[in-house]
């Protein structure tokens, strides 16, 4: 059901059998196209978001026992095409409408769009320039600075800090840019990915497309959004799992976003993105994988039924990813502070440590880096392994060489 002028309506039956895959699937976020209009319904936080203009609206459902399932709160935003939704196809189809829309030249026109028509105009909305009167230059390639009123400013925020907050509660995001596709090659890679899309849950029965973080640098921020991900233009770390393109779910933004590497001005960078994981099979940590096992799987993870990691081949990545926005952030430094102590404290303490406890350290603070571990449970661990005698002695060291 949704939400709408104080009154839960149900959604088609259509709409109904094209989310209950993902929502079976216990995926969090559901990127769906209904009659033209695309829209994430975030089953965590129970809302349908208009990707387009970032309204929102609450949703709600009942299982098969009769069990309701409602949010405390309830949003009620109007979307601009709420007629897909409450009629049918048949009603909608005599309706036309008159948009004005701004093209890359900054000259106006005038379109007359019907809604059979509707499924193509939407997908090249992106390609429309955006009025960006009185906003700075964007820094990226092929994206637009989004301000902080900006509604799709405040979703992708919820969505980073959320998780971020784990691991970092004192970070600050400096910038958000939202790609767009203004250029013929940024048009054919969007209409690529989403032929994809349609190959892939015609092979496997859902396209199993998701959200998804990947941290990067400057650098490579730059090279992803002008030439995509084909390239390796970053070696895969020891504790990566498979060699390819990484990332992490949409509510673990924290796994990729504390080893994005910083520029000069101090600023991280992570990619959200649309990935097409398919059939996912379970890749090992330090695997040096590079394609799948076998024809019955498109991508990796480290756990296919509660994934924290996914590997994108190199074969498949300009098919399978779409980059969406670009969330820019600083760490606060108490995080830098702490991270930089603990590579200290190990490295002093190598000498002293069987190189089997070395590792074991090494391995427990990878876990820690990430994000899966909360500080306390962090050192209670790292003093059972290192033993209080030795720890103290390197904690000497560093304060009488400092």
């Amino acid at each position: 059901m949704y939400y709408r002028g104080g009154s839960w309506l149900d959604f088609p039956g259509r709409v109904v059998d094209s989310l209950r895959p993902g929502f079976e699937e216990r995926m969090p976020v559901v990127d769906e196209t209904v009659d033209g209009a695309r829209y994430l319904f975030d089953f965590l936080r129970m809302l349908q978001i208009d990707f387009e203009t970032g309204n929102s609206r609450s949703i709600a459902w009942i299982d098969e026992n009769g069990k309701c399932f409602f949010p405390r709160n309830f949003i009620g935003e109007r979307f601009e095409d709420d007629s897909a939704v409450g009629e049918g196809v048949g009603e909608k189809s005599a309706k036309r409408k008159r948009e004005k829309i701004e093209v890359v030249g900054g000259e106006k026109e005038e379109q007359e769009v019907s809604s059979s028509d509707k499924r193509e105009d939407v997908s090249k909305r992106p390609c429309l320039a955006v009025n960006n009167v009185g906003r700075p230059s964007a820094r990226w390639p092929n994206a637009r600075l989004l301000g902080e009123g900006d509604t799709a400013y405040s979703q992708i925020k919820n969505f980073f800090l959320s998780g971020l907050k784990n691991v970092d509660p004192d970070a600050t995001i400096t910038a958000i840019h939202q790609c767009t596709r203004t250029t013929p090659i940024e048009r054919a890679r969007y209409e690529v990915f989403m032929r994809q899309v349609d190959i892939t849950r015609t092979a496997r029965g859902t396209s199993n497309t998701v959200y998804a973080w990947h941290g990067t640098s400057a650098k490579g921020l730059s090279i992803i959004l002008a030439h995509g991900f084909g390239v390796p233009f970053e070696v895969p770390k020891p504790e990566s799992y498979g060699v390819g393109v990484h990332f992490s779910p949409v509510g673990l933004p924290q796994l990729c976003a504390m080893d994005s590497e910083a520029d000069d001005n101090g600023e991280k960078h992570v990619v959200l993105c649309r990935v097409i994981l398919g059939s996912a099979e379970k890749v090992d940590l330090g695997s040096n994988q590079s394609h799948p096992s076998n024809v019955d799987f498109d991508t990796g993870a480290d756990d296919p039924n509660n994934p924290k990691h996914y590997v994108v081949w190199f074969s498949s990545v300009n098919t399978h990813v779409l980059p969406e926005c670009v969330v820019s952030f600083k760490a606060s430094n108490n995080v830098k502070c702490v991270k930089n102590s603990i590579c200290e404290l190990i490295s002093k303490m190598k000498s002293a440590l069987p190189p089997a406890k070395v590792q074991e350290v090494e391995n427990l603070y990878s876990v820690f880096r990430a994000g899966k571990l909360v500080k306390d449970s962090f050192v209670k661990q790292f003093r059972s392994i290192t033993g209080d005698d030795a720890l103290l002695s390197a904690i000497r060291e560093i304060r009488g060489s400092g």
